[in-house]
């Protein structure tokens, strides 16, 4: 027979939005149940917090959880954009302190135990199989460890990242704004070759821009941000356009000349994109599969959390009129969206060393210019 289990709600996605949506919702008393395809052991891209992530995390019960947990704090961001001069944006004046560099499968991890603590259901390495929405209730399959079990739901949200469930009633429009995507190269830093700045430095070259930045445990990060169509054709020739694009900085290869590559390079996308509703009929959406950001705005974990937090508060208000409060979700989501939109296309447009050239022609003018570039 097949196993059944009812739930106030159930969350689809085990990373910052779905988990800290789990926190929120299971500190008010309410069933949880979170599905999580990973068990959090491969790498996820998103090293940086602000330091607004400790009001959020203080909000959700998990800020001494956070401060324990081994991230590497960090003093500011340098940026070279514009100009071959840096800029320094020090977060010594911030309320809050310091930002943050983590190791991203770690910290969703421990969200994802934090949410266990307080009282929510975690199915780690689990597929949902099917979704469907009959007389008022959620029905989701789920496949674990190649069991098959049916949670229903009265509310859902969906937090499944730009990873989407592509069919049934979860299989709504996405709209994308650019193609962007990362070249990500992951090192080992020896203690006495590590950098001694510990800030996060973005850096523009002709064919887009670069992160960097040292992580927990002796490692590092360094990511080339452009479009796939300027990219080789051929895998093979990616290490060495790679490498011969970083010899074109000035600041970045600076720092990774110190470290040693722990991996191969792989490419993860980068877009920004939204649905075309965040909300509807006893659903949500939060983090990413509601809106993408540019990693160029350090947003996203931000965002995610934030997310999480709305709408628990959505579904767990004691107003009846969900409708309504859901309305009021995906209009702060899309005046959210908005605003980031609007100050992305001015921090690009700073840019002007190279603005005769494919990637930076593209980021002029209207951003919906973007769209469909390959």
């Amino acid at each position: 027979m097949l196993e059944q289990k009812h739930y106030d709600v159930v969350i689809l996605g085990g990373g910052s939005g779905g988990t800290s949506a789990a926190i929120a919702l299971a500190n008010t008393g309410a069933s949880v149940a979170l599905c999580e395809r990973s068990q959090y052991r491969e790498n996820r891209v998103g090293e940086m917090l602000s330091p607004w992530i400790r009001p959020l995390l203080t909000e959700l019960g998990q800020w001494e959880r956070f401060i324990q947990s081994g991230h590497l704090s960090s003093p500011g961001i340098v940026s070279c954009w514009g100009n071959s001069q840096l800029y320094e944006n020090e977060f010594i004046f911030n309320p809050y302190g310091c930002g943050w560099h983590i190791d991203r499968s770690y910290f969703d991890h421990s969200m994802a135990m934090a949410a266990i603590e307080t009282g929510a259901k975690v199915f780690l390495n689990t597929l949902v199989v099917d979704i469907s929405y009959e007389e008022g209730l959620w029905n989701i399959l789920i496949r674990q460890d190649g069991k098959i079990r049916s949670l229903k739901a009265d509310f859902l949200i969906n937090a499944l990242g730009r990873s989407q469930f592509k069919k049934g009633i979860l299989a709504t429009e996405r709209i994308y704004l650019d193609n962007l995507v990362g070249v990500v190269q992951v090192f080992q830093s020896n203690p006495s070759e590590a950098t001694e700045d510990l800030r996060m430095l973005i850096e523009a070259f002709e064919g887009g821009w670069w992160y960097s930045a040292q992580l927990p445990k002796g490692k590092a990060i360094a990511v080339m941000m452009t479009d796939p169509d300027l990219l080789p054709v051929k895998l093979n020739d990616l290490e060495a356009y790679w490498k011969k694009s970083l010899l074109t900085t000035l600041y970045t290869r600076e720092r990774v000349d110190l470290w040693h590559p722990a991996n191969k390079l792989h490419i993860y996308d980068a877009c920004t994109s939204h649905q075309n509703s965040f909300s509807g009929q006893q659903w949500l959406v939060v983090g990413d599969a509601a809106a993408t950001y540019d990693p160029l705005s350090a947003q996203g974990i931000l965002k995610a959390i934030s997310n999480g937090i709305n709408a628990a508060q959505a579904i767990t208000s004691s107003e009846l009129n969900h409708v309504k409060l859901f309305q009021d979700y995906n209009a702060s989501l899309l005046s959210n969206f908005a605003m980031y939109t609007s100050e992305k296309r001015l921090y690009y447009n700073q840019e002007r060393r190279w603005e005769n050239t494919t990637f930076w022609k593209r980021r002029s003018g209207d951003y919906r210019n973007l769209v469909n570039t390959v």
